[in-house]
């Protein structure tokens, strides 16, 4: 039986979804909300310049430098009067409209997944409307702009689905002695080596060794012991961890 593929794909292959945290706790899988019924998604990226142009520019041409980006995400859908995906935009509108859970702004992490790119960031949604004419069906408008965070604008292949399944994460090295202040790149694999090699770090204890939850920078905090713990992305029930011993200077 013929198994074909496309080169291509439309609109309704990218998905966009939002988890309600803060800033410097990345979303677990479980807690990513897909957006439901959405008719249009649109991602924006843009680059500020400040103009360089000196009397030394070569070629009389005007040179420009890249300064800081601006990112947008938005779109829009229909509103539904139950289900999961009614659900979700109540919670979302309601969060926007009395953002209680993260300190009065209507903060929110949004990832938008395209078959080839996942793009992550920490945004402040600017914008969520509804529009109900008496003769057709009730829509609903949204827009975020990302904002500062610990992790700034994760741009992630996006999984493929025909990679084999993960059967096991190896994180070297797997005990580790550090002083106060030192900081060391813990690596870790995901096998078989063709499955997605994507990762996520957490540490049992942030007052004895800090990791970076995407490169798996660990930072000595204080004395103790701690566990660095790498989860496989594709599938959070394989992990593996690296026991930090840390010690003063």
């Amino acid at each position: 039986m013929a198994n074909c593929k496309s080169q291509k794909y439309v609109g309704r292959d990218v998905v966009l979804e939002y988890a309600i945290g803060c800033a410097d706790t990345l979303p677990t899988e479980a807690d990513w909300k897909r957006f439901g019924s959405m008719r249009t998604k649109e991602f924006n990226l843009e680059w500020e310049t400040t103009d360089a142009t000196a009397d030394d520019s070569i070629g009389a041409l005007r040179e420009n430098l890249a300064t800081f980006q601006s990112l947008t995400i938005s779109g829009d859908g229909t509103c539904k009067a139950s289900g999961a995906g009614s659900a979700n935009l109540i919670e979302l509108t309601k969060h926007v409209a009395n953002p209680t859970a993260t300190a009065g702004q209507p903060f929110a992490w949004m990832r938008m997944t395209f078959p080839d790119l996942t793009f992550t960031a920490f945004m402040i949604i600017t914008t969520m409307s509804r529009s109900a004419p008496f003769d057709d069906v009730t829509t609903y408008s949204m827009e975020a702009s990302a904002t500062t965070s610990d992790y700034g604008l994760i741009v992630e292949d996006t999984p493929d689905p025909d990679a084999p399944a993960v059967t096991s994460v190896e994180v070297v090295p797997a005990t580790l002695s550090m002083i106060v202040g030192e900081t060391y790149d813990v690596e870790a694999v995901v096998l078989p080596t063709s499955a997605s090699q994507g990762v996520t770090w957490s540490t049992s204890d942030t007052l004895i060794a800090t990791v970076n939850a995407l490169t798996g920078v660990v930072t000595a905090v204080g004395d103790g012991t701690a566990t660095i713990t790498a989860t496989s992305s594709s599938d959070p029930a394989k992990s593996d961890t690296c026991a930090v011993t840390v010690t003063a200077a």
